[in-house]
């Protein structure tokens, strides 16, 4: 009897096994190829972008991909007006610095210098850095330290001048506790600031808001409801539309949404769904008629680089489908 007992499990191990490599064989089959982005060659897009994948930078001109800097931590670059520059991220493993590149990927200048001899929570962050529109300022999140808590983080916007010789800068956003904090800051030509802002209601939900502030440390003002759980703001270079990216209460959902904006009034229209699904990280055109933005091209799947009108979502174009984009990192979309 044990003996049949023992041949029984042995047995039954051993189906269990088969069942499970062959179970990981029709997945791993199932899952679709990622190509480094400069293997690749597509459909063109006017004017000239950049984009991430696997911590490296790449510039995507005339149905090309070049690769400019090594994947080495880099994301959510962003241009530096006027100067023909691009400021980035460079993340390591408890900090981060922001860098002005050259397009072709030299490093010109170190902006941020956040790493601190000593334990690693009392190094810091910098995230999603924004040039203003006359480059004289950069806007960017930052882990400023709770003296109770070094270890937790809820981002704040900071701004300094663009000469990092300067060592000032100024605390713009004041996060609600325990949220992680503020994030996605765009500038606005008046001197005001969108950005994304965090809050936890009664029931403990999180909830995030497109928010605009007119001087640091202002009380600011919401511009989308709670329930609409919008982020990611996008600027059309005229500031007449915005584009973001809106959960509407769903957890494995989030669609991209447009509406008009009126920088003197700081007022939103009526927004309008463009794309429903999984989306992230939109950007304009120069011309604002097209916006990029990250999305998988099916449940699970990598993000690829998609574009639609800004009038209507009849116009959804799928540009790749076989790369792995930073969906954290939004394209930066140029003209030339």
């Amino acid at each position: 009897m044990r003996w049949a007992v023992g041949a029984g499990l042995v047995l039954a191990m051993l189906v269990f096994g088969v069942g499970v490599y062959h179970a990981a064989g029709v997945f791993k089959g199932d899952l679709p190829t990622v190509h480094r982005p400069n293997q690749v060659s597509v459909a063109p897009l006017p004017g000239t972008m950049y984009v991430v994948q696997s911590g490296a930078i790449y510039r995507f001109q005339h149905g090309s991909f070049t690769q400019i800097t090594a994947e080495d931590g880099w994301m959510q670059p962003s241009a530096a007006p006027g100067s023909g520059l691009l400021v980035a991220v460079r993340r390591q493993t408890n900090y981060s610095d922001l860098w002005l590149l050259s397009t072709t990927g030299k490093r010109v200048v170190q902006q941020t210098r956040n790493h601190t001899p000593g334990p690693a929570e009392s190094s810091h962050w910098a995230f999603y850095p924004r040039f203003s529109s006359d480059g004289t300022t950069l806007f960017y999140d930052y882990d400023p330290k709770d003296g109770f808590n070094n270890y937790r983080v809820d981002l704040a916007v900071f701004a300094s001048p663009s000469d990092p010789s300067s060592h000032t800068s100024v605390q713009w956003s004041l996060p609600n506790d325990y949220t992680g904090g503020d994030v996605n800051p765009v500038p606005l030509r008046g001197g005001g600031l969108l950005y994304t802002k965090y809050s936890i209601d009664e029931t403990f939900q999180v909830h995030s808001q497109i928010w605009v502030q007119k001087r640091p440390r202002g009380a600011g003002q919401a511009l989308t409801p709670p329930e609409l759980g919008c982020g990611q703001a996008a600027l059309s270079a005229d500031e007449k539309l915005l584009a973001m990216v809106c959960t509407k209460g769903s957890n494995q959902s989030a669609d991209l949404d447009v509406a008009t904006f009126d920088p003197t009034t700081l007022t939103v229209g009526s927004p309008a769904t463009l794309v429903s699904g999984l989306v992230a990280s939109p950007a304009f055109s120069p011309d604002a008629k097209t916006i990029a933005y990250l999305a998988p091209s099916k449940p699970g799947g990598p993000f690829q680089l998609w574009t639609v009108s800004s009038s209507g979502p009849s116009s959804v174009r799928a540009i790749t489908t076989d790369l792995g984009l930073d969906s954290s990192s939004t394209p930066v979309w140029l003209g030339g």
